[in-house]
């Protein structure tokens, strides 16, 4: 898929005009919200369409909070405040391939760095729902705060849940990545320090999957399997980190391994993480250059 924004996904399926985006975007630079809830604000779309057109543009499900009761066991696994700063809420535990999965309702899923945060910290993939925001706010205000939400064709009109108890406020901060469907590379000028180093991590990952791949690949060689690749690596930092053990349990060391290159793109990305440190220290091809 081409890598485009909300923006443009919206203006293509007809849900605002050209001139409802720009205005949107003048809006959003003045109060730092996400675009889609600025374009609600101004009244220029639902969020029932909203949720919609991101359905199908990402060929993700919704999900109608109301209508479903929540497994604890997943809702314990994140904290109210991460769920309020990201507008998300955990729901419930899938198994998929025989590992589980966390399954989270997002106002906004386009929100790689919520996704890796969570992944990383519960060590489990997260199988994104779509959702309307007033719906994600009043799921934690009923099973994080314990606050009664009228939901349902007879709830009272004059006590939405958002005016009858708002979430607590939180700093409006728009992300590097936000809004943008993974895809073909933004232009230069959009390309920003931190994200710049997020695709060089991502490049090394990528590149760290394919040697362990070939290594597994000759079976009748167990010894060159196991050998640490020359010049450190990935694999040599787990074996300081969780021991050898790790690479002798192929599934363990794959979780290991993703969650250590989770760990990288958060850093790079709260900018704890320069390029110069991430090729000095970490880069296996900064040196060969």
């Amino acid at each position: 898929m081409a890598r485009k924004r909300i923006g443009e996904l919206l203006v293509e399926r007809g849900a605002i005009s050209p001139a409802q985006l720009e205005a949107g975007l003048a809006a959003q630079r003045q109060t730092r919200q996400r675009l889609g809830v600025t374009l609600i604000g101004q009244g220029a779309i639902t969020e029932a369409t909203l949720a919609q057109a991101l359905s199908e543009a990402l060929e993700m499900p919704q999900v109608d909070l109301a209508a479903i009761t929540p497994d604890w066991a997943a809702v314990h696994f994140l904290r109210a405040r991460f769920c309020e700063q990201h507008d998300l809420f955990p729901y419930a535990l899938e198994t998929v391939g025989g590992r589980r999965q966390l399954v989270v309702a997002m106002a906004d899923p386009l929100n790689i760095t919520a996704i890796e945060e969570i992944e990383f910290t519960s060590g489990m993939k997260v199988s994104g729902r779509v959702t309307a925001l007033s719906a994600v706010r009043g799921a934690i205000l009923r099973y994080y705060h314990k606050v009664p939400v009228a939901t349902g064709p007879r709830a009272a009109p004059a006590r939405p849940p958002a005016r009858a108890a708002p979430p607590p406020a939180r700093p409006a901060v728009v992300d590097d990545d936000e809004e943008v469907i993974v895809g073909e590379e933004l232009p230069a000028a959009e390309k920003t320090q931190r994200t710049s180093l997020a695709d060089l991590i991502r490049e090394r990952e990528e590149q760290a999957k394919r040697k362990r791949s070939g290594a597994a690949a000759g079976p009748g060689d167990k010894a060159k399997a196991k050998a640490p690749a020359s010049g450190g690596g990935v694999l040599d930092d787990l074996d300081y980190l969780f021991g050898q053990a790790a690479r002798e349990e192929p599934d363990r060391l794959e979780e290991l391994e993703r969650r250590f290159w989770a760990l990288m793109r958060i850093m790079a990305r709260k900018g704890l993480l320069t390029n110069e440190e991430f090729r000095r220290e970490l880069d296996d091809e900064g040196g060969e250059g």
